[in-house]
């Protein structure tokens, strides 16, 4: 009969077993919810999980150098794209970091030195709406019902006012308030802060409309009042609880089934903030001034939302020259 002994889980299991199957997922837990947003911790959780599949449950002081160069190349062999891979690592350099700086490991098997990530493309992935598509994706939602009418409310104020995802779904029916003698909303952005922002009339005036529209159902499900989520899901046949806020994978699908519907392509939520974020540009806005929209920390990565660097017809090429003339260079190779 194999010897036993007592492992993390509290349980008592054959000692051959207890070696094969060491990480606990409890582990990761103070590192996880060290995170004050709950799509980061989500993110976090899924990251952590999905690798220590992949190695077969071996122990975190187990793992090594190889361990991670394999899940990273068979992420991209799957398809992953650069930039998600490169997310994917960090959140693993950022956890094996956690575990060395409480003595837990000695060496971090994912740290950038053994495990470069791939390269990532300098400017960000996905789209700009232009104006007109911006239209049409906004006319999309028939707001003449209370599910298309919060629809319309979730894709404008991500469109007009840059919010995120995550930031979005967070919102409750309080975090309208005036201040100063104004419309303003409050949320939280990653890594807890908390930001105020002008209520533009349309946006309030959209969101309005869709309470109105949404009170009685929300009376019946008991889901009103000033704490309640200010999007909820209309329809939740599993479990019948509304009393929560629409989820960003609820959000990510109602986004493209409008742009799909406004034959646009793929539109991610994100992409409506990138959206906000170069049509102020375009309108000629100062960097600084979009930086108090978007909430930008750091300028450089305001910076790489300019598609206006793309525009190739203003672009300074089109007319540099050394001919003191001052006519054209390709007029005297004629």
């Amino acid at each position: 009969m194999p010897s036993t002994t007592l492992v993390d889980s509290g349980s008592v299991e054959p000692r051959e077993t207890a070696q094969l199957t060491l990480f606990n997922q409890r582990t990761a837990a103070p590192f996880v919810n060290k995170s004050l947003s709950e799509e980061t911790r989500r993110l976090y959780h899924r990251v952590i999980r999905d690798f220590f599949t992949f190695v077969g449950s071996k122990s975190e002081t187990h793992v090594n150098q190889e361990d991670v160069l394999r899940w990273r190349d068979h992420l991209l062999r799957d398809g992953k794209r650069a930039s998600t891979v490169a997310l994917k690592l960090s959140v693993l350099r950022s956890f094996f970091e956690y575990l060395r700086a409480y003595g837990h490991i000695a060496l971090n098997p994912a740290s950038t030195r053994l495990v470069p990530p791939p390269p990532v493309a300098e400017d960000p992935a996905g789209r700009a709406l232009v104006a007109k598509e911006a239209r049409y994706l906004f006319a999309a939602p028939d707001r003449s019902k209370s599910a298309g009418a919060r629809d319309y409310a979730v894709v404008l104020i991500m469109g007009r006012m840059s919010l995120r995802v995550a930031e979005v779904a967070a919102l409750r029916v309080s975090s309208m308030m005036w201040s100063h003698g104004m419309a303003i909303i409050k949320f939280r952005v990653k890594g807890g802060r908390e930001r105020r922002l002008p209520l533009p009339a349309e946006v309030k005036e959209a969101i309005h409309e869709y309470l109105k529209l949404d009170r009685s159902r929300r009376r019946i499900a008991g889901t009103d009042g000033p704490d309640a989520y200010l999007f909820q899901p209309h329809t939740n046949p599993r479990t019948l609880v509304y009393d929560k806020p629409l989820s960003t994978r609820m959000i990510c699908r109602l986004v493209g089934r409008y742009a799909e519907y406004a034959q646009l392509g793929h539109v991610s939520p994100h992409d409506l903030r990138r959206t906000a974020i170069t049509r102020a540009l375009d309108l000629g806005y100062s960097i600084r001034e979009v930086q108090m929209m978007s909430g930008h920390k750091d300028i450089r990565s305001l910076m790489k939302y300019d598609r206006g660097r793309e525009n190739l017809e203003k672009n300074p090429v089109n007319k540099l020259h050394y001919d003191d003339s001052g006519r054209s260079p390709v007029s005297n190779m004629r």
